[in-house]
């Protein structure tokens, strides 16, 4: 079809690491049956006539010949798709391709080439938007992808949201919304509450996502979607994610602390009481993680609620039985990331020595996925940088971005403490590194 790989992947509605890695693989790569039907049916009914014969014509010939009947343009220069090393599975049990390992400043021009072609993220907000408005109702009114086929995309799509790989995430959603909204209207009573379990799930993720973005306004229509979404179908996680998620938005306003505290407190005070499952566990768990850090921002205690969040987090640790007819979960809470918050809550009650003594006792290798390990360095940073050890607060801050670079160029606190040691570090740094990092979180260099 002659798509680029990001293209490829976003109509497909899996990562762009799994057409990597198929990309790579060539005909070794047999990928898992839910995959194989997504490839089938978009080869039935998305190809043209002069796409299935450039398909039969590379079978025939075998791909290496094609390929060299068919070279790539000369002038096109392009970061290689697969520089890496690979791991033993991704999650799907397909091989996976993880960067290599590299310091930041030895391995960022590369990577920021890569970000440069790929960061459209401002330009697909808009029809993500549309699609939120529009639910389904929407003028190209093509084929439906299959009911499993999306359920494989939200499960991409919520781990981009944990690798903080946001611009990737974009592409997919979008597209995703709306498949998902004409299945609550025109699928079957199963396929129509499976639509609505998964829309809550994609909604929070595409709230973080948002959110953490800068698009307020955007973040808090999906976490409105996500509410909807569960209430339709009386999902207590799905309901419990969704005042997490409006909790945040709320939160990222000062004047709306006092509302991000009470929809924090109140639902997790509901949904608690009814919190059986591995799923309502970890979604409540993360309520009372949120109402720890809006207690704080409000100069309340927030001991209360951390101390719940470390109950739920033991109860997890019995291998309480998980709902596996819902996919909505947070499987980011648990022990190693209560301590994380704990030390996100000391840092918003400006306790730079105890969020450093925290962090002697956390591994940053036992958090769950690659944002908590770098939000983990960030915490470190703005710690040391109110310290003004600014060296330290550097080296954080680059083994943050190192991990999770998208994430944390976008991090409102990162781009503070950065402008803070701007004037108050050394020459040498602001010179230097620092003035590197300013640069590439948008701050000023003057």
């Amino acid at each position: 079809m002659r798509q680029p790989i990001r293209q490829f992947a976003a109509m497909l509605g899996v990562e762009t690491t799994t057409v990597n890695n198929w990309r790579s693989g060539l005909s070794a790569v047999k990928p898992r049956s839910e995959k194989q039907e997504i490839l089938d049916t978009t080869y039935a009914q998305r190809t043209t006539a002069e796409d299935r014969a450039r398909f039969e014509q590379i079978l025939a010939e075998g791909e290496s010949a094609w390929r060299a009947r068919h070279p790539k343009p000369a002038h096109k220069q392009r970061v290689p798709i697969a520089d890496g090393e690979p791991t033993d599975s991704g999650p799907d049990g397909e091989q996976t391709m993880v960067p290599a390992a590299s310091s930041p400043d030895r391995g960022s021009a590369g990577f920021d080439g890569q970000l440069a072609e790929a960061d459209d993220f401002s330009g697909l907000v808009t029809d993500i938007e549309t699609a939120f408005w529009t639910a389904g109702n929407v003028t190209d009114n093509g084929s439906l992808r299959p009911i499993a086929a999306l359920m494989t995309a939200s499960r991409a799509v919520t781990r981009l949201n944990m690798a903080g790989e946001y611009t990737t995430l974009a592409l997919l959603v979008g597209p995703l919304i709306t498949d998902l909204y004409r299945y609550t209207r025109d699928g079957n009573d199963r396929d129509q509450r499976i639509a609505w379990d998964v829309l809550t799930q994609v909604a929070f993720d595409t709230s973080v996502v948002m959110r953490a973005r800068g698009h307020l306004a955007e973040a808090w229509t999906a976490a409105r979607a996500a509410e909807d979404a569960a209430r339709t179908i009386e999902s207590r996680p799905g309901i419990a994610a969704a005042a997490f998620v409006s909790s945040q938005v709320l939160l990222a306003r000062p004047t709306s602390a006092k509302a991000a505290l009470d929809r924090a407190e109140t639902t997790a005070a509901l949904a608690g009481a009814q919190a059986q499952t591995a799923n309502e566990v970890q979604t409540v768990g993360m309520l009372h993680l949120q109402a720890s850090l809006a207690t704080a921002a409000t100069g309340g205690d927030p001991r209360d609620h951390l101390e719940h969040a470390a109950e739920y987090a033991v109860r997890l640790d019995r291998s309480i039985t998980a709902d596996h007819s819902t996919v909505i979960a947070n499987t980011t809470f648990g022990s190693s990331n209560v301590a994380l918050w704990t030390m996100s809550v000391a840092m918003e009650a400006h306790e730079p020595d105890t969020v450093l003594d925290l962090a002697r006792k956390l591994k940053p290798q036992t958090l769950p996925t690659p944002g908590r390990a770098a939000q983990y360095w960030v915490e470190v940073g703005r710690a040391a940088a109110s310290r003004r050890a600014h060296e330290n607060a550097l080296d954080a801050f680059l083994r943050a971005e190192s991990i999770a670079p998208e994430h944390v160029r976008n991090v409102d606190t990162v781009q503070d403490a950065v402008a803070q040691m701007m004037l108050e570090a050394k020459r040498s740094l602001t010179a230097g590194d620092l003035g590197s990092l300013a640069q590439r979180v948008g701050v000023a260099v003057v």
